[in-house]
């Protein structure tokens, strides 16, 4: 579930981006560098040998961060042939109390009905278990047709206490002006329909601009932003 929002590109386009250390590219890429922060932060709560679900796993992004685990993955579908088993997940094959910690980046706007899943998560989590989940307030339209909510902290709140989850805690990714980074680096998206003569000029010339100065500029600018209403998305880890 995690490709398309964390790339975003053409494969030659991205080809030449990944000849970049991947330090460097995070510092121009906003939305997936708070992810794998936040994914790094939370590999390091969980106890080796703990037992762990990545779910709507893609292709396995984090994997790498959760080798001390006992690491499963899932989605609705596993072209890679990498995946442990596929589920829907709002129903997901495991009995109750099965897993110390479930993962789940960017998936939660693509399944139909969001309180379903997070039921299934509680669920399948052991008690004092740790949900750690990502999710976007705005973005793109992507995935197509799977793409069917953004979320916002109230809703977010509102699905995890329906669940059952007592614990906590929903933070922001950042700001107005990574937000605003965040969709300058996608704006030469908005000229896929026009006429393919001019399209390659111009995402040739916006490079620069679109994808490193601007980024740049606006990530250093967030920390004027307090209130963080209008952000990326949202990280969240709660506790059964």
């Amino acid at each position: 579930m995690v490709k398309d929002i964390l790339t975003g590109r053409s494969k030659p386009l991205q080809s030449l981006i990944n000849l970049f250390p991947k330090s460097l590219r995070l510092r121009f890429n906003p939305r997936r560098r708070a992810i794998e922060n936040f994914m790094t932060q939370s590999s390091k709560k969980i106890v080796k040998n703990e037992h762990v679900l990545d779910a709507g796993a893609g292709p396995c992004p984090y994997k790498n961060l959760f080798n001390h685990t006992r690491y499963e993955a899932t989605d609705f579908t596993d072209p890679h042939k990498i995946l442990d088993f596929t589920c829907s997940l709002d129903n997901i094959p495991k009995k109750t109390n099965s897993y110390d910690a479930v993962i789940s980046t960017e998936v939660l706007e693509h399944v139909e009905n969001p309180q379903k899943v997070i039921d299934e998560f509680y669920r399948i989590l052991k008690l004092k278990g740790r949900l750690f989940l990502t999710t976007p307030q705005q973005y793109m339209m992507h995935q197509k047709p799977y793409n069917f909510f953004y979320f916002t902290r109230y809703g977010l709140e509102s699905l995890l206490k329906n669940a059952g989850f007592k614990k906590y805690e929903i933070e922001p990714m950042g700001g107005y002006f990574l937000a605003l980074a965040d969709m300058i680096k996608f704006n030469s998206l908005l000229v896929k329909e026009a006429n393919k003569i001019i399209y390659s000029p111009l995402k040739i010339i916006g490079f620069p601009f679109t994808q490193i100065l601007f980024p740049l500029i606006l990530s250093s600018l967030d920390f004027i932003d307090k209130k963080r209403d209008w952000t990326m998305g949202y990280i969240v880890e709660a506790i059964k």
